[in-house]
């Protein structure tokens, strides 16, 4: 008999790491270059790729749902926000007179805070995670949307600990495009290493038969609270990234237009695989830029069209319906990046 190969991502293959990373990275840079609105449109591209990346690391591979992850992204911001906005802004602003103390004169550098801000965003995960991923279909849904909910309210109603409802200024910010764009390679290898892994595989095969995995000595809430703890701890890069782009902290920037507009990039470019997190970003950015500057009543190439104000929302979310519809799997059909494989 002739051995039948299997296709699949159960190994190592060079071309499917270092395809995605030099699209992002070729992308990136010749962007960003061209104008510095363009610039700051990369820079926050490369943040919701590295959540776009954590929601693929657990949802993309254990198909349990999550609305949670922006919680994650929600702390790891306000560990880098409020670690290295100025000593002075957090003792005098009106929004933070009754700011506790010692977050005062809590100083960290840059890189310190964003490590902090992963540590503390994998650290909540691993402890909602350890509850949480008894959980599936709809009530797994629910209860990440509850731990949203819960640390929206937290954060937004609790000024001793941040300004509350009202934004965090002088927050240090990213000098160019270098610094975010290598956090989300490094962001985009850890993810495709989880997916070639052991654990990945083993998560897969609870998505795809949640009743057999057991027989085969699989623990499903080991491998999911594995991955859950990874992808809070990119989520909390995300946000520690997100808030050195902005040059703020608000809570606000971390609530459902985040959620939904990650989860549809994800959802549109495929969430089986890592291509398919980082081809969902770079279309639905693309597309959402150029639908904005028509929404602002600006030219594309001499292409003007007045688009009313929402537009762009409404669009990617009718996509995202579409792409449930009809072609479930995404644009890369689940697929990691192959140049060799054929086009229908």
């Amino acid at each position: 008999m002739s051995k039948v190969r299997v296709e699949g991502l159960t190994r190592f293959k060079a071309y499917e790491i270092l395809g995605p990373l030099g699209v992002v990275f070729v992308i990136s840079i010749g962007v960003g270059l061209i104008s510095a609105s363009l610039q700051l449109a990369v820079q926050f591209a490369l943040c919701n790729l590295v959540m776009v990346l954590a929601l693929q690391a657990f949802v993309g591979n254990s198909g349990v749902l999550s609305f949670g992850h922006a919680s994650f992204a929600m702390i790891g911001a306000w560990v880098s926000g409020m670690s290295t906005a100025s000593e002075r802004v957090k003792g005098n602003a009106l929004a933070l007179e009754k700011l506790w103390e010692p977050l005062i004169t809590w100083n960290l550098n840059l890189y310190t805070s964003i490590f902090l801000a992963m540590i503390a965003g994998g650290v909540v995960a691993a402890i909602a995670g350890a509850f949480l991923m008894r959980l599936n279909g709809l009530a797994a849904g629910i209860a990440t949307f509850a731990v949203l909910g819960l640390f929206y309210n937290f954060f937004f109603n609790n000024t001793k600990i941040g300004p509350g409802s009202q934004a965090l200024p002088a927050v240090p910010k990213f000098d160019g495009v270098y610094e975010p764009l290598l956090l989300a390679m490094i962001a985009m290898i850890l993810v495709y290493g989880l997916n070639v892994s052991s654990i990945g595989r083993k998560l897969r095969a609870t998505r795809e038969d949640l009743m057999s995995a057991p027989a085969l000595g699989i623990s499903t809430q080991k491998v999911r609270w594995i991955a859950f703890t990874l992808s809070g701890t990119l989520a909390g890069l995300s946000g520690a990234m997100y808030v050195h782009v902005a040059g703020t902290w608000q809570v606000q920037d971390y609530y459902l237009v985040f959620t939904f507009l990650t989860l549809a990039m994800l959802i549109i470019g495929g969430s089986a695989s890592m291509w398919g997190a980082v081809a969902g970003t770079l279309v639905v950015t693309a597309v959402g830029q150029v639908l904005l500057l028509w929404e602002q009543g600006k030219s594309i190439l001499g292409l003007r069209i007045d688009l009313p104000n929402g537009a762009r929302s409404m669009l990617i979310a009718a996509t995202l319906v579409g792409m449930l519809l009809w072609r479930s799997s995404g644009l890369t059909q689940g697929k990691e990046f192959d140049p060799r494989r054929k086009r229908n």
